[in-house]
């Protein structure tokens, strides 16, 4: 969607106004709950071929990524959904439960918590880039996030800045919400899109980067 057509400003605009469409589209089909994985591969499939110095048409793209992947990503969305109000459960039971233990158990369920978030943040788009099955998927985005080092810490805070600026910010709560709605959340994936795309296939990676420095080159020299 172009507002403007030359120059590094124009760019940025055009940028900005594809992320806001593509941030309404994965929020209005996250809202039937059960599509959210769907719709969060959707996301990532036009966040990662802007990683790759591409300009999909943002609609178009969205929606076949989301049909393409509505089976498993609502397999993995279920998946995923049950594994965390277990987690929470366990969590809350463990702050009524007062034991000599309870420490410890705060210890393991937070340690499990990490590896579910770490899980969480790489699985879709795992999906969404390799094109395989769900048991692959959880295979593959386990490994991935654990060989990832402090980048799957740094990805699993930017997902999780929404909850933090809420429950730091509780009286900002509509201005939050107004934000991630418009922007926030394809910024989050954009960003995450960034370092996931040298991870998933560093050679296309740097071979794009290469290809977008040489274009940058040539049309300086205009």
């Amino acid at each position: 969607m172009k507002v403007l057509q030359e120059g590094p400003l124009a760019n940025l605009l055009n940028r900005l106004m594809d992320l806001i469409l593509l941030n309404v589209l994965w929020f209005v089909c996250c809202l039937p709950v059960f599509t959210i994985g769907a719709a969060t591969c959707g996301l990532y499939e036009v966040t990662m071929r802007y990683a790759l110095y591409e300009s999909p048409p943002v609609m178009s793209t969205f929606f076949q990524a989301f049909r393409k992947h509505f089976k498993n990503a609502t397999h993995l969305t279920f998946l995923f959904l049950a594994m965390g109000i277990f987690l929470a459960a366990d969590l809350w039971c463990a702050f009524q439960w007062k034991s000599s233990i309870q420490f410890l158990i705060f210890v393991v369920i937070l340690a499990v918590g990490y590896f579910y978030l770490a899980l969480l943040s790489h699985v879709f788009p795992v999906l969404t880039y390799f094109h395989i099955g769900v048991k692959e998927s959880v295979k593959k985005a386990f490994f991935l996030s654990m060989s990832n080092g402090i980048f799957t810490i740094f990805i699993m805070v930017l997902n999780l800045i929404p909850v933090f600026l809420i429950l730091l910010f509780p009286v900002y709560f509509g201005q939050i919400l107004f934000f991630y709605f418009i922007v926030g959340f394809s910024v989050i994936a954009y960003l995450s899109s960034l370092h996931l795309i040298r991870l998933f296939d560093p050679v296309r990676a740097k071979e794009a980067e290469e290809l977008e420095e040489e274009q940058r080159r040539l049309r300086g020299q205009k």
